[in-house]
């Protein structure tokens, strides 16, 4: 399967690992905002890098080696979006094979993880899931690389087993076999009821119901519209307060040691571009710009953005 099947006005199943706080680049909240913005007619943006047309060059060999591997039949590498019977949950599929009903041990040698058990059925058709990484070579994937998108997956497809195939830095094939796991697949259904109950509340009423912020970059999407209001904060914000303003006075008493002190280098330089003393090198080399032809910024419209840095002033009583 090569592109993005499943509509953007759902949850996939790609997009569970944000969903439950698993993933490293997404949160709940930044899924929320996308699928409403898919809601109102706008698209997200296609990516476009390298490492992902990769993953989608190489799904075919990954999935044919891996059904090579594990002696399947019948694999089919191209597929609809898929949905689930019960929920509003979509899926797309790298793959689907017949595992014949044989069983599977682990084996280190083939690259074979029987994961959770110490052998697997692979019983009927089975789910197949490429994934493409330059991390080194594990023994068990984390589970925002392929198990949780997996499970879901399974669910959708009714399927009794499923494979997270992953090639590693372009030399390592590991193959991890997975049963259905019913705690986490609880906790998907669960997620996804909640979540689309949110998306029927936008619906219905305009209202976002946000889910609590996770980090800064979380609070700057969930709050992103100030209104120009005082509130009063609780004593206990003091603390944050004044170890912002301590950590500010010591970068910048850092910063001007590192301004002085380059200062004496640069002196003791002059028009050399390097000099040594004892284990050390200072360079202060040039930099070579090309010419480029003259720029004309076009207009653009007048806007607002929520500023990620806080101002703080101390009030005289």
């Amino acid at each position: 399967m090569v592109g993005k099947v499943t509509p953007n006005d759902m949850m996939s199943a790609s997009r569970l690992p944000a969903l439950l706080g698993h993933s490293k680049w997404s949160t709940a909240n930044d899924e929320l905002m996308s699928t409403l913005d898919a809601i109102n007619g706008q698209e997200p943006e296609s990516i476009s890098k390298e490492a992902f047309d990769w993953g989608n060059l190489l799904e075919g060999p990954i999935l044919t080696e891996t059904a090579k591997r594990l002696n399947l039949t019948d694999l089919v590498l191209e597929h609809p979006a898929h949905f689930a019977k019960d929920i509003p949950l979509a899926c797309s599929l790298d793959g689907l094979a017949d595992g014949a009903g044989q069983t599977v041990v682990s084996d280190i040698d083939k690259g074979i993880f029987v994961v959770g058990q110490t052998s697997i059925q692979l019983d009927g058709i089975g789910v197949l899931e490429a994934k493409l990484t330059g991390f080194d070579a594990e023994e068990t994937p984390p589970l925002w690389r392929g198990p949780i998108q997996l499970q879901a997956q399974m669910m959708i497809m009714d399927a009794k087993w499923g494979a997270v195939c992953t090639l590693y830095k372009g030399l390592t094939l590991r193959i991890f076999i997975f049963a259905p796991h019913k705690v986490t697949q609880d906790a998907i259904t669960a997620a996804v009821i909640d979540f689309d109950k949110r998306l029927s509340l936008y619906k219905r009423t305009g209202e976002i119901d946000s889910y609590p912020v996770e980090s800064n970059a979380d609070a700057q999407l969930v709050f992103a519209q100030g209104t120009d209001t005082t509130i009063n904060l609780p004593a206990s914000s003091e603390e944050s307060i004044r170890a912002i303003l301590y950590a500010k006075q010591t970068i910048k008493d850092l910063e001007d040691v590192v301004e002085a002190e380059t200062f004496t280098l640069k002196k003791l330089l002059e028009t050399n571009e390097r000099g040594r003393t004892g284990n050390f090198e200072v360079a202060w080399p040039m930099r070579r710009y090309k010419a480029t032809a003259e720029k004309i910024t076009p207009a653009a419209p007048e806007r607002f953005i929520r500023l990620q840095t806080l101002t703080i002033k101390e009030i005289n009583k």
